[in-house]
Parts: C-alpha cells; sequence; structure tokens
C-alpha cells in the first residue's frame, strides 16, 4: 500500500475546508462590530422599499405631512436627547423603540435614550459612511449605558433581533453608541406575528393616545434580567466568530499542523 506525506493530506484538508466553509466575504455576519456588507444591506433595504434619502432640513415637514415620518416625544420609557436636531424617524421605527423601550425599563430599571435619528444628508457628520441610512429615517442611536448588566441586556436583544433578520446593530466607539438600522417590513410583520394585524395598527396610530401594547419580542422581565445579561453575546464578538467559520478556522489550523509535521519529516529523511 503506498503511503503518502504528511504534508499532502494537509494540503487535501486545507482545500477541502476552503471550498466547503461558507463564503464569509459575502455574509453579513450577527455581530456588533459591524462590517462593509451590514452597510451595503441597510442602504439596499432603503432603497428597495423606495425610501427617499432626505438631503436637506427642509423637506422633512412634508414627508412629515405625509406620513412617511412621524415624531418621537420619549415617554415614561425612553427619552430623546434635545440634541436631536431632528426626532422624526419611519413609523415603524418608532413602533421598534416604544416596545423596546418598555421592555429595557422592566428589566432593567432605566430609560432607553436616543442620541440620534434622522439626519439629512447635508448635515451628516464627517465620519458618517457614504451608505449611512440615516437620512431615510430607519436608523436611531442608542446610548451605551453605563452599567454592566443594561449593556449585556440591551446588546443581547439587539443581537436576537439582528438574528432574526429584522435589524443591523452595530456598536460605535466614537462617539460611543449603538447603531440600529430597522427593517421596517420585516419587524412590522415580526409584530403583527406576535399581536395581530388588529393590534398593529392601533398601535402605530400614533396620533391617538394608546394604552401600553405587551411587549413580546423576548419574555424577559426584571427578576429574569440577570439571566439575560449572562446569555448575551459579548461585545467583542466579530463577524468571524460565527458556529461555521469558528469550525472552519480550527479545520485549516489542524491541516497547517498535519503540513508542518509532513514538511518537517520530509525534511529529515532527504
Amino acid at each position: 500500500m503506498q503511503r503518502y506525506p504528511l504534508r499532502n493530506y494537509g494540503v487535501l484538508l486545507v482545500s477541502v475546508l476552503l471550498f466547503s466553509t461558507p463564503a464569509i466575504a459575502n455574509e453579513v455576519a450577527v455581530s456588533l462590530r459591524g462590517s462593509p456588507n451590514s452597510m451595503v444591506r441597510q442602504n439596499s433595504v432603503a432603497k428597495d422599499l423606495g425610501y427617499k434619502f432626505v438631503e436637506t432640513a427642509e423637506q422633512l415637514p412634508t414627508l412629515v405631512d405625509e406620513g412617511a415620518f412621524v415624531e418621537l416625544p420619549g415617554n415614561e420609557h425612553y427619552v430623546v436627547l434635545k440634541s436631536v436636531s431632528y426626532p422624526f424617524a419611519r413609523p415603524e421605527v418608532r413602533l421598534f423603540i416604544e416596545r423596546l423601550a418598555s421592555q429595557y425599563y422592566e428589566a432593567t430599571g432605566e430609560r432607553l435614550v436616543v442620541t440620534s435619528l434622522t439626519r439629512p444628508a447635508s448635515q451628516q457628520p464627517r465620519n458618517s459612511h457614504e451608505l449611512s441610512v440615516h437620512p431615510t429615517g430607519i436608523a436611531v442611536d442608542l446610548r451605551i449605558s453605563k452599567r454592566g448588566a443594561s449593556q449585556r441586556w440591551l446588546e443581547s436583544i439587539l443581537l436576537k433581533l439582528e438574528r432574526q433578520e429584522l435589524l443591523d446593530v452595530t456598536r460605535e466607539r466614537r462617539p460611543p453608541h449603538y447603531h440600529v438600522a430597522l427593517f421596517p417590513n420585516e419587524y412590522s410583520g415580526h409584530v403583527e406575528k406576535l399581536i395581530g394585524a388588529d393590534a398593529l395598527a392601533e398601535s402605530m396610530n400614533f396620533e391617538a393616545v394608546q394604552e401600553e401594547q405587551p411587549v413580546e419580542e423576548v419574555e424577559f422581565t426584571a427578576t429574569t434580567a440577570a439571566l439575560t445579561a449572562s446569555a448575551a453575546v459579548p461585545a467583542f464578538e466579530s463577524e468571524w466568530m460565527g458556529r461555521q467559520h469558528i469550525m472552519g478556522l480550527a479545520g485549516v489550523l489542524v491541516a497547517g499542523i498535519f503540513f508542518g509535521l509532513g514538511y518537517w519529516r520530509g525534511i529529515r529523511t532527504n
């Protein structure tokens, strides 16, 4: 029986792994780190929905009158900072904030803090991404709490919703905040499944005085907040850390060891 050097098995194993592992570059992984692919996806969602990219502040009143944008006034569960020049967003974003804020307050005792909403393209900061969807009204920035338990709780929920492909979330460093780009159709469809079409329509009738709707994205209360925090995905999770990617990288490492051993043995026998 013919025997092959160990390095040949290493080359074979590397080839199998490279062709069987998912194309990492083309995926949008569940992560707080963000990626170019996630920015492309956010931008594509807005364009596919035919959303207008607001260029100047003068365009906002018309969009509000048409019902395309609504005001986020804040309530007992969330606050919009006074520094937010344009406290308006798509109706689905307000629905998302009100539901998330109610749940966040119940679990942590803190109000959710909104630090940015719609920003006209002409007023984007210098460090903004060229594909930013803030001008379309589907993006919201949230303050990062100083309390570690509150951070972990919120991150776990946002990553859960990202895993369900209802939004994209990135933990930004300068300045520190969570950037959330909501996928309006997917999110409203998700809520409709939870509470029904009639309740959804009532929840989005923002001109009327509404009773608080139950929040059901994740069934957590203040008594289970500690368990939620312990299950949160770490903030340093990167887009390379999906389960399949970890297995693939581990396999490549093993293959490299085989190749190295084979190469070393070949030198010794020559």
